[in-house]
């Protein structure tokens, strides 16, 4: 049976209104956007929904059966090996960047040497104006003190450990740099200083990740580091070594302290054979010539003498029982003046190399 024509001219109207009555209604038009709505609505579940600004070529006779057959089925997600290419050529090669900032290890040939004494005032002319040669330059400069049974920096600076080292090995993660900040006591120079505990912990309680992300976060911060070796060689010293531009090793020319010397660095240059090693000579003055015991012990060491510390005992003890660093409570004795030349050129060699970067 033919359905009827409801827009005819010899159909009746409804409720028997004459066909004659009025003018006929006109075919019902959608406008675009409600086509389009339209076709989006009515669209087959596996058709792709299309693409603004992007025109669909229609299916007709000059349309390949290619193009129509890709059209029709669904995009197939990518599986084996063209997934491994997209991630191969995601992933970049991952290298440790070095940061700004320049790591100086102290190290000594025995206990009672000085050299925890070296360090603190170094690092005190470093943050000063003095090394820099321009008043108006002042470095940022961190001391560490990584003997963590029985490290002295802060009794030499008259600070108090806030238990800042201990903060850090007790997170669950390795430190960020906020948490590195934190951790830090502020000397009234502008020297940062990373205590050890005031209880003595194992030496193990560090390992190697841990201390890595604790020096790179200073190294960020500042722009000289200087870390106060631990007597003892540890598997987590690693990370100091690849960091470090150059070691300071505090020795006097006593057989026995030459010995321990020579064998503490036959060790290090192990794991860090390209490692800047220079030698302090400690409670001696230094000589307008060098004889053949000093020329000897450079040999036996295999780093120069580069620095002398000539004796001092009274004011190094008066300065310690002040709290007061040597070059501040001293500034005009040999010590000090001693010191204060090694860091101007420490300074000014640091400079080259960041230069040659």
């Amino acid at each position: 049976m033919t359905a009827p024509n409801l827009y005819s001219s010899t159909d009746t109207g409804p409720r028997g209104l004459s066909a004659g009555v009025g003018p006929a209604p006109s075919p019902l038009l959608l406008p675009k956007s409600a086509r389009k709505r339209d076709e989006h609505i009515h669209r087959r579940p596996d058709q792709p929904r299309p693409l603004p600004g992007v025109s669909t070529p229609p299916k007709g006779k000059d349309t390949p059966a290619s193009a129509v057959a890709d059209q029709d089925q669904p995009a197939q997600p990518q599986t084996g090996n063209a997934i491994a290419t997209t991630a191969q050529n995601r992933l970049l090669p991952v290298q440790w960047a070095p940061p700004p900032g320049s790591l100086i290890l102290v190290g000594r040939a025995r206990g009672g040497i000085g050299a925890t004494s070296f360090a603190v005032n170094l690092a005190i002319e470093l943050c000063s104006k003095r090394a820099t040669g321009r008043s108006r330059d002042r470095k940022k400069v961190a001391l560490v003190d990584f003997d963590v049974q029985f490290g002295t920096v802060a009794n030499s600076l008259d600070l108090t450990d806030r238990g800042g080292l201990v903060d850090l090995l007790r997170l669950p993660r390795h430190p960020d740099a906020q948490a590195v900040r934190n951790a830090l006591l502020t000397h009234n120079s502008g020297l940062r200083v990373l205590a050890a505990p005031a209880n003595p912990i194992p030496l193990d309680a560090l390992d190697a990740p841990r201390v890595a992300a604790i020096l790179d976060a200073l190294m960020a911060d500042n722009d000289t580091v200087i870390i106060d070796m631990p007597p003892a060689l540890m598997r987590w010293i690693e990370p100091l070594l690849a960091r470090a531009e150059r070691m300071l090793v505090v020795t006097n020319l006593a057989v026995t302290s030459v010995t321990s010397a020579r064998r503490m660095l036959n060790i290090l240059r192990e794991d860090a054979p390209n490692l800047t090693i220079e030698t302090v000579v400690s409670r001696e003055s230094k000589p307008i010539l060098q004889g053949k015991l000093h020329r000897q012990a450079a040999e036996t060491i295999g780093a120069p003498l580069s620095y002398w510390l000539p004796e001092d005992a009274r004011n190094a003890r008066l300065a310690l029982d002040r709290g007061e660093p040597m070059v501040t409570f001293a500034p005009r004795s040999s010590w000090s003046r001693a010191v204060r030349r090694a860091a101007q050129t420490i300074h000014k060699s640091a400079a080259r190399q960041q230069l040659q970067r």
